[in-house]
């Protein structure tokens, strides 16, 4: 790009992002300028952006969600920054990768994805340059907020078929999915094999079904129309759930009215049941910022989500992003086997997620993943963390879930904007639980607690629950192929 004047408007070398330690993401020196060009301002943003244990391999690879915001200096929170189409481009690249850095622009231009583009296993580390559509910034002027630049590790899952359900006659008793018969027996699993087609619902021959004792695993009926994202078309799903950094960085970003509605610490038991989040004088920071952020309600969870860019998963995103392309084993785990006896992935009693016996994530293999509790596209702790909240299929306002991402605008209350998510844990329904989820040391384990297999929906339609130790969520993008 030629410049013919450039007016720098501001520099900020503030403190770099840590999104967590495992991979060591950072976002450094963001800068925003200014170009004149015939007349014309241009305005620019610029940042450095850096990850561990990167890969791109036969199956798929990882990619960091980019997004920047203006903070306002009143109490009226942020201003998310949009970008002109074709305007993101590598300024340097630092890795050992040439010409290796790959950048996706969604084409609602909320965020950028940056990956590696070839095969590779190691370090990313890129100087990313996008032009700000002024356009979208309404009134606000620039030079009256402070840039800030927000990553979030995803990972790549492509399309193709897949299947749910679980052979085991135990996982049915949880109301796994299954192939129906006549008479709403088994009649095999369930195969999805389209994006666009329609999926029935109900007791009758080749619909899909499950067993339901009550309101918690779903109304065994309607059908997942065309816009209902079901696993098959290529997504992205964040590699770790939400931290408590990220947490606190999306409050620090809030207005007034926005913070004091979704800062989710202070109740009782939140730090002694790993909750880190505190105020330090007019600001929220995370004294454990890589630990999952737990006490996350729906709401929180789902005005994160809109605040990202990002949406909501659902039940079937959640089993393709578990099993990938397998043929279900009995009581599958998202790592591949049957068992939990070789996970060296726990939350210790010092309350922190972490890799026991000097492991760690620069040596996952697909045939050691189990160590990890990684799953078969390496998407990390979908079992054994905290719980995931996932759209259902089992009411008709998760069936009613278009898969509409977020524009990284919240409403003045602090609630997600997108009319097709399920709103409020005032169990209306709209989404459920899946993979287990860790409570207190010294619990003892259960058959879904804290790992819980693949295909168990004990509470698949179950959208009761507000802030706990061991509920959460996991974000997910509908990848622009």
């Amino acid at each position: 790009m030629t410049f013919y004047s450039k007016l720098l408007i501001v520099a900020l070398l503030f403190c770099t992002i840590v999104s967590l330690s495992a991979s060591d993401l950072t976002l450094s020196n963001p800068i925003l300028f200014k170009e004149e060009v015939n007349g014309e301002s241009r305005l620019y943003a610029q940042v450095t952006v850096s990850w561990d244990n990167a890969w791109y391999n036969e199956k798929n690879h990882d990619a960091v969600w980019l997004f920047f915001k203006f903070l306002r200096k009143d109490a009226y929170g942020y201003v998310h920054a949009h970008f002109l189409p074709k305007t993101a481009e590598v300024i340097e690249n630092y890795s050992p990768l040439v010409d290796g850095v790959n950048i996706k622009e969604p084409s609602d231009h909320t965020g950028l994805f940056i990956s590696p583009n070839r095969s590779f296993r190691g370090s990313i580390k890129a100087k990313i340059q996008v032009q700000i559509d002024q356009t979208k910034l309404g009134r606000f002027n620039p030079q009256a907020g402070k840039l800030k630049a927000y990553g979030i590790e995803m990972v790549y899952i492509p399309s193709g078929s897949f299947t749910l359900g679980d052979p085991s006659e135990r996982a049915r008793h949880y109301s796994s999915f299954f192939t129906s018969d006549e008479k709403g027996e088994p009649a095999g699993l369930y195969k999805v094999e389209s994006e666009e087609a329609t999926i029935p619902i109900g007791a009758e021959k080749g619909k899909l079904y499950y067993l339901s004792q009550n309101r918690y695993r779903g109304d065994q009926q309607g059908e997942l129309g065309p816009n209902y994202p079901k696993g098959f078309k290529a997504f992205y799903v964040m590699k770790y759930e939400p931290t408590q950094g990220l947490y606190a960085d999306f409050l620090n970003s809030l207005g007034k009215t926005q913070s004091q509605l979704r800062a989710n610490f202070g109740g009782k038991g939140y730090y002694s049941h790993r909750g880190s989040i505190y105020m330090d004088e007019d600001h929220y920071a995370a004294k454990h910022p890589s630990r999952p952020n737990n006490f996350m309600g729906w709401d929180d969870a789902m005005a994160l989500a809109d605040w990202s860019g990002l949406r909501p998963m659902t039940e079937l995103e959640f089993t393709k992003a578990c099993r990938g392309p397998e043929s279900p084993l009995a009581t599958q785990y998202p790592w591949g086997s049957a068992s939990k006896a070789n996970v060296d992935r726990i939350v210790n009693l010092e309350d922190n997620l972490v890799l026991q016996n000097g492991w760690t994530e620069a040596q996952i293999r697909d045939e050691n993943r189990e160590t990890f509790g990684a799953s078969y596209y390496w998407v990390m702790d979908l079992a054994g963390s905290l719980w995931e909240r996932v759209i259902t299929v089992g009411d008709p306002i998760g069936r009613a879930f278009q898969g509409s991402h977020g524009d990284g605008r919240i409403s003045y209350y602090g609630y997600a904007t997108n009319e097709d998510w399920p709103k409020g844990d005032t169990e209306l329904g709209g989404f459920g639980y899946r993979g287990g989820g860790y409570y207190t040391h010294g619990q003892p384990y259960s058959e879904f607690n804290p790992y819980s297999p693949i295909a168990y929906r004990p509470y698949g339609a179950w959208a009761g629950g507000d802030r706990t130790e061991s509920y959460g969520g996991r974000f997910a993008r509908t990848a622009e192929e």
